[in-house]
Parts: structure tokens; sequence; C-alpha cells
């Protein structure tokens, strides 16, 4: 794959606001797959790829750099943000319903994320089952007398901060699917709308970051309804101006008619004036 396949492939992704250029450096880096200037050059050291689709992953981790400097004015030390990964996913996810990216994954790899993904949704298990525990814990002090929070962190060692979180998710019975990260993100958002969102991009195959996004997502509909509200508003209000402006100006002219109509005659017009005067 050649650079000009590579802008031909990214132009696909997203309609950017600003031109950018592809660049092969003709080198091998260590430290970096590719990198992104601010004169919006997308650099790739296409000597460190065996793999066309590897190539393409790193053109696109930049071109979301590209997107984030020139359209959300993004700079400074920190570029590898929560809105950056949400980005650079969203583009991986448009490139892969374009079919203009794949992974290839052997079958070694394969079974190792199978295994990685069945502990992760184990973690969130036991977090799940924990709750519960607790639960029966607070509700067995409400007999006792004692208090459930001395018991958990002094006798079994566990912060309230964790105690909460395994509660809230005993409680909301969130699908065995999930990994522990994504039964994180979940717990750490307060609304219950947002869980209902987060939940079924969580299902949907979703990195965190984009599950992250879900209640900013349905916020921005909501902005947008809020914008459009507010232009039909400003539209109306304009209307009612120009009318009340033409009003005023009419009756400006009917008050300077009726002032001129009671103005006295000019004393000096009415002198008459006598011969030889």
């Amino acid at each position: 794959m050649n650079r000009d396949e590579v802008k031909e492939k990214l132009l696909l992704l997203h309609t950017c606001a600003v031109e950018f250029n592809v660049l092969f450096s003709g080198k091998k880096s260590k430290k970096v797959n590719g990198i992104y200037k601010n004169s919006r050059d997308i650099v790739i050291h296409n000597k460190n790829f065996t793999k066309d689709e590897t190539l393409f992953y790193t053109a696109m981790h930049e071109l979301a750099h590209h997107i984030l400097v020139t359209e959300y004015n993004q700079k400074g030390s920190r570029s590898h943000t929560r809105l950056f990964w949400r980005t650079f996913h969203d583009l991986v996810d448009k490139a892969e319903s374009l079919g203009i990216y794949k992974q290839s994954i052997d079958d070694t790899a394969q079974k190792l994320i199978r295994e990685a993904r069945e502990l992760s949704c184990q973690i969130a298990e036991l977090q799940r089952k924990l709750g519960n525990v607790i639960i029966k814990l607070y509700e067995h002090c409400q007999k006792t007398g004692d208090r459930p929070e001395a018991l958990l962190e002094r006798n079994a060692q566990i912060s309230r901060g964790t105690s909460g979180k395994a509660m809230l998710a005993a409680r909301l019975d969130l699908p065995k699917e999930l990994g522990a990260d994504i039964q994180e993100a979940i717990l750490s958002e307060r609304s219950q709308e947002n869980h209902i969102e987060m939940v079924k991009a969580g299902t949907e195959g979703k990195t965190v970051a984009q599950i992250k996004r879900a209640p900013a997502a349905r916020a921005e509909k909501e902005d947008e309804g809020e914008t459009e509200r507010l232009i039909k508003e400003k539209g109306r209000l304009m209307k009612t101006i120009k009318t009340l402006v033409r009003r005023l100006n009419d009756v400006e002219k009917e008050l300077d008619q009726l002032n001129a109509a009671r103005k006295p005659p000019d004393k000096a017009a009415d002198k008459i004036n006598l011969p030889g005067g």
C-alpha cells in the first residue's frame, strides 16, 4: 500500500475541515510507528510494517490526531485523551463497515483473546457476587446493630469505595458478557438512563472509550434539539423586532406630523412690509 492509497482510504472515513498530507518516512523507528505534525502531515514509518492492515491502523491513529487538532483545537502534551480514543475507534469501526480495513487474527491470538475476555467477564461476575455478599452483611448488621462499614474495612479489608461499586454491580444485574472494564465504566455513570445506553454499546462490542461516549452522544442530540429550538425562537423574535421597528417608525412620523401642525406661525413670516418701510 503506497501513501496515495492510504490517503484515499482515509478520506473515506472522515470529511476533514482541514487538508492533510500522508508521508512515508522510508525509515524504521523503534519508538513510534507514526507521528502527526502540526504542519498537518501524517508521517508513517513504513519500514516498521510487514502488513498493510497494521500500517493503515497506524494511519487511522494519526488521522484521529489530525481531527482533534484541527477540529477540536486539542493541543498540548496530553494528546491521547478520552475524546481521542473515541474518535480513533469510531474511525476503525467505519473502516471495517466500509470493508477497507479488517484484522487478520490467527488461531493462537484468537484463543488468547477468548481466554482474556472470559477472565474479564469472570472478574465482573465476581464483583457482582461480592456485592451480593456485602448486601447480605448490611441486612444482617441491621438486626445486630453492628456497623457494616467497620466490619468490611477492618475485618474483610475491603474499602468503602469497593463495597459501594460491588453492591451497585449486584443491583444492576448487568449482562454476563460484559467484562470488568466495561462494567466499571457503567458503574462510574450515575444516570440510570445512561446505563441503558452504555450496556447496549457494550453488548455491541464497542470499546470502553466508546461506551463512555454513549451518554455524551445522547447529550449532543439533546443539545442539537435545544439548538434547533433556540434558532426557531430567534427567527420569531427577529420577525417581531422588525414589525416593532416598522411600527415605531410609523409612530415617529405621526408624532412629527402632529408636532408640525401644532407649531405656532412664524412671526417674521407674518410681518407686513409697508412701502418705504
